[in-house]
């Protein structure tokens, strides 16, 4: 089988340990795919300009598959490709269930992150995932003093929502409410102290049609490599599938071949093997 596109997970399969830095031997591999005429697309559920800077600064990356689906994008031309965003008026219904309440709510939405002004003065790090913080300590985020106004009258759609380190007594109620209004799919499941939602018609596959469409390359010359239950679809629906080594058992047992774990270049160990 011929492979012309790599689908390529980041958390969990690009990046090791640290979830900031990509390995010297994975990045050699996906230089390698690349300069055999191979196209490499990121498919991640971050967002844009969360990105490893080793990707975005990488000649050769075009298309850029974020926030789990939200958004294809063309760096190229600098525009999305595809959408599905949580229209302004149902996001800033959702923001103001969160806002008010001190909690680090990293909306995501053009490309970039934004804070609600209040918890930024100044920002508790310990609020912060690890692998977040280089983010945070460069400013990369926009802050914004009442989201719910912001998004609403700028007509602003999001891409998803994460909330990290919500205190025990509100995780219930804030699980609850949102889920309540009807507007999104979490990817994390239950009531618990993180929380990350998207629009309810998410689907990953519709950003990755978006971008193979613009190729030619169809799914059965594509090769698709993750570790999550985000990245099963595009496993599946793949010419060839591989699960990383410390995806779930589920993930596994719809991928053509598992490869080694992430914190021991499992994804380069699987393009060595299965496209070099």
């Amino acid at each position: 089988m011929k492979i012309r596109a790599i689908l390529m997970d980041m958390d969990g399969t690009l990046l090791g340990k640290s979830q900031v830095a990509v390995s010297v031997r994975n990045m050699r591999a996906v230089q390698a795919a690349m300069k055999k005429g191979i196209h490499v697309i990121p498919c991640t559920g971050r967002v844009y300009d969360m990105l490893p800077p080793q990707l975005l600064t990488q000649k050769g990356f075009r298309y850029f598959v974020t926030s789990h689906g939200a958004r294809a994008y063309d760096l190229e031309k600098n525009e999305s490709v595809y959408e599905d965003l949580i229209p302004p008026q149902e996001a800033s219904r959702l923001m103001q269930i969160l806002e008010g309440k001190g909690l680090y709510n990293e909306i995501a939405a053009c490309g970039t992150v934004y804070l609600e002004e209040s918890i930024t003065k100044p920002l508790d790090l310990s609020l912060v995932p690890e692998h977040h913080v280089w983010y945070v300590r460069d400013n990369c985020y926009t802050t914004v003093s009442r989201p719910s106004e912001f998004f609403a009258r700028e007509g602003i759609g999001v891409e998803k929502m994460n909330i990290y380190s919500i205190p025990a007594r509100l995780q219930e109620s804030i699980y609850e409410e949102v889920t309540a209004t009807g507007f999104i799919a979490h990817t994390r499941p239950g009531a618990g102290p993180n929380l990350e939602f998207s629009h309810h018609t998410l689907s990953k596959i519709r950003a990755t049609d978006a971008i193979l469409e613009r190729l030619g390359v169809s799914y059965d010359e594509t090769l698709a490599i993750g570790d999550s239950s985000s990245d099963y679809e595009i496993i599946k629906a793949c010419g060839f599938g591989i699960a990383m080594g410390n995806a779930p058992d589920e993930i596994k047992a719809a991928a053509d071949a598992v490869t080694d774990l992430n914190v021991r270049d499992g994804f380069a160990k699987a393009i060595e093997e299965y496209v070099l």
